[in-house]
């Protein structure tokens, strides 16, 4: 595919009668508007919620515009800034959080960061700490997702005993985030790959779910019939929902995180009140939480770059996409123009 000075390649998301569709096609370089950066990306991350916009599964209060160049996860580097712009210059690391405002997202509803360069509101973008790398910064969404849920339910220590359920973006994440703050953690999941990199992450133990598995029964044999201080649910699967109250400690929190699309199994209320449990949800990343999972990146050292399995070019969108769909052998998923990208 090549390029003109007035064009750029774009990873784009189509909507006709035969549902949605993805392709790399060349776009008309958009003038630079003056509130905005113009962002060369050295990496974007495929996430779970674009996914499930193109498997139809999107929540219908999303405003999207079709077509739309797909992308949140980013970090890249500004090549030009607005002229009503006053806090990052040409060269300056960048990453930038998607709310627009409204249920107007950056790379969900709108032209995102899947290009050779792309647009982005100064006001919504953070400068990368000079030892954070681009890759470890593209990945602080989900970080930032998990920072923000840990927040809401109190916080762990070094006392605190975790089981997180569902080692996607976020259910890794949170394992590494939650033993860098010094909790012991149980990670389970159907993948034994991704069980891999949550042992990678710091994980003390893994327990893999799946036919005939009583995961419960599984975990209380790592965490003795105490049980969790703190359970994460991030797969969203009704299975896990129900499992995650039967780990608990007495006066435990159980924090929901995944994306539940069906009902759940039945529960006892009485194991609820019993135990004393507290139940609790989070979902996103509010830009506010942005800047402090920077930072926690920055002083912990703390590095969830074993998430990323692969990285593609823009031209194989269509082979990224496919992987990212594939938890037995893939993990976080991650596009740049060329496929390579600074590490």
């Amino acid at each position: 595919m090549t390029m003109t000075s007035d064009l750029r390649r774009a990873v784009v998301v189509h909507r006709g009668d035969g549902g949605l569709t993805v392709s790399c096609d060349l776009l008309p370089v958009p003038p630079l508007e003056d509130a905005a950066l113009r962002v060369r990306p050295e990496y974007v991350g495929i996430c779970g919620s674009d996914l499930e916009q193109l498997s139809g599964g999107m929540d219908p209060s999303f405003e999207v515009r079709f077509p739309h160049v797909m992308g949140h996860e980013w970090s890249g580097v500004v090549v030009e800034a607005g002229s009503a712009t006053s806090r990052f210059r040409p060269g300056d690391r960048v990453i930038g959080h998607g709310a627009m405002g409204g249920n107007i997202w950056f790379g969900v509803s709108t032209d995102g960061a899947m290009a050779d360069t792309f647009l982005v509101p100064e006001a919504m973008c953070f400068a990368m700490p000079p030892a954070v790398s681009s890759l470890r910064a593209a990945l602080v969404e989900p970080l930032a997702c998990s920072l923000q849920a840990l927040r809401t339910a109190g916080g762990v220590d070094a006392g605190h005993t975790v089981a997180v359920f569902g080692c996607g973006a976020i259910g890794l994440s949170m394992v590494g985030l939650v033993r860098t703050l010094g909790a012991r953690v149980v990670a389970v999941d159907r993948s034994s790959y991704r069980l891999g990199i949550a042992a990678q992450l710091g994980a003390d133990r893994c327990v893999e779910a799946g036919p005939g598995v009583d995961v419960a029964a599984a975990v209380l044999d790592v965490l003795g019939p105490r049980g969790a201080d703190l359970v994460v649910e991030a797969s969203g699967a009704p299975a896990a929902q129900a499992a995650a109250l039967d780990v608990t400690a007495q006066d435990a929190r159980v924090l929901f995180m995944g994306l539940a699309h069906r009902r759940s199994d039945q529960v006892s209320l009485h194991q609820i009140q019993n135990r004393n449990l507290r139940l609790l949800s989070s979902t996103g990343a509010p830009p506010h939480i942005w800047e402090p999972a920077l930072r926690l990146l920055d002083r912990t050292g703390l590095d969830l770059a074993p998430l990323v399995s692969d990285v593609f070019a823009f031209e194989d969108c269509a082979a990224a996409l496919a992987a990212a769909a594939d938890a037995t052998t893939h993990a976080k998923v991650m596009l740049s123009p060329d496929g390579g990208g600074s590490r």
